[in-house]
């Protein structure tokens, strides 16, 4: 028989072992993330699936469930999810700036982790992680605009290139000087659309800093100047008409297709191009796209912003998966196994063409003043453009004469107004 003493160590000792069998199920308890991705030419869905077991074996009490969506269907399920406040991923892209306010506020573990806002090149930060004071994500790699040029084109015309303080007038020069009709080669191309880098390497924006006023702006002698410059551009012969483009476009032939077959002298490209032109050993060159005289040069460039959604039940998990994703270990996975450019300047130093000219070029490229800067700030551009695009359309289709121009975006003052009235009211201010 027990004794009292015998019972009563019996007890502690079945009390010790329930705590340590307690301990150690919690210890291998799995916390299994959701984490909303998609295939890109950066990163395909097979790269992305093996840095996600990568990082499960290095953490093995997360899992990480990957799913895979389409482009359109991505954003219309985030869209759907994020608004009803249920069923989104733990941790996914959150490209699409009205979804920031469903992003978990990171700050508090950029002060306890290795991954903080000095880990990252400063201007994709600013613009693609910090939100009304909040740090809504972190930057996966970047992108940017810029004017390649086609070296052997250049010393077959006797020009020297173009460097990169150079200005509007200088591309139109040497575009000029570089077609030749007879080899159907042209000197270079046309911006995709109104204020984007050439508008504000102007001087130009659509309106106010406040939002308030399109007046004075839209039409403003800075504006009229940058859609003169286009004017002049598409009316000296020197770039691909719309009709040419056209016809390009069936024969699966775009601007990059013409700069590798050195057709296109200047062309402004990605660095998704710069990639194919390197892989193609093109003898080509890179440089900021041009500026007027006296005015600030900007860069059309980007990154996406990757989140935690504040609804997730496993937010410090989720964000070791996430400072894993977009920190220097996956940025460097995903750009050694597939195309990214990373947007951590010692993994960007890692590049397998870091050291060529064109790659350094590209990294000077991507400190220059951001276009975001001003649109992060101003959420109604995009609906003023639509208004405002009217201008830009008929300089391109060669619709409009020269001095019409300031009297063309004079009218188009008052619909641009309206537009910036109605997204102001919708946005609350």
């Amino acid at each position: 028989m027990f004794n009292g003493k015998k019972i009563i160590a019996l007890l502690v000792a079945l009390a010790l072992l329930s705590g340590f069998a307690v301990q150690t199920t919690k210890a291998q308890d799995t916390v299994t993330l959701e984490w909303w991705t998609v295939d890109s030419e950066e990163y395909s869905e097979a790269v992305q699936r093996a840095m996600a077991q990568q990082f499960e074996a290095e953490n093995p009490n997360i899992k990480v469930n990957v799913t895979v969506l389409p482009e359109s269907g991505f954003t219309d399920k985030m869209t759907t999810t994020l608004g009803a406040g249920q069923g989104a991923p733990d941790i996914a892209f959150f490209w699409d700036n009205n979804w920031f306010p469903q992003a978990l506020d990171l700050t508090p573990y950029l002060s306890a982790d290795s991954v903080t806002a000095d880990t990252y090149i400063k201007g994709f930060w600013d613009t693609r992680a910090v939100w009304q004071g909040k740090v809504v994500g972190l930057p996966l790699g970047v992108g940017a605009n810029f004017v390649m040029y086609n070296k052997d084109l250049f010393d077959a015309a006797g020009l020297a290139y173009p460097t990169a303080d150079w200005t509007t007038d200088d591309y139109n020069a040497m575009a000029a000087k570089l077609t030749n009709p007879d080899k159907k080669i042209w000197g270079g191309d046309r911006p995709r659309g109104p204020f984007r880098a050439i508008w504000n390497n102007y001087g130009a924006f659509p309106y106010s800093p406040d939002s308030m006023t399109v007046e004075g702006y839209l039409n403003s002698p800075e504006s009229v100047a940058a859609y003169t410059w286009l004017w002049d551009l598409v009316n000296s012969g020197a770039t691909p008409t719309p009709a040419d483009l056209e016809v390009l476009s069936k024969e699966g032939t775009g601007p990059i297709d013409l700069f590798l077959a050195n057709r296109l002298a200047m062309a402004t490209l990605n660095q998704g191009h710069m990639l194919n032109a390197l892989k193609e050993g093109v003898n080509f060159g890179i440089v900021p796209e041009p500026k007027a005289p006296g005015a600030d040069r900007y860069v059309n460039a980007w990154s996406l912003t990757v989140s935690i959604w504040k609804g997730s039940q496993h937010p410090d998990e989720a964000w070791k998966f996430l400072s894993y994703w977009a920190g220097p270990k996956g940025q460097k996975y995903l750009m050694d196994n597939g195309n990214l450019i990373p947007s951590i300047q010692p993994v960007l130093d890692e590049f397998k063409d870091a050291k060529t000219d064109a790659a350094q070029s590209f990294f000077g490229v991507l400190g220059l003043r951001q276009v975001a800067e001003w649109d992060n700030a101003h959420p109604c551009k995009s609906t003023v453009l639509r208004a405002a695009k009217d201008a830009w359309d008929l300089v391109n289709l060669g619709s409009i004469k020269r001095d019409e121009i300031k009297a063309k975006l004079d009218e188009l003052v008052a619909p641009s107004q309206a537009a910036l009235d109605e997204c102001r009211g919708r946005l609350g201010g």
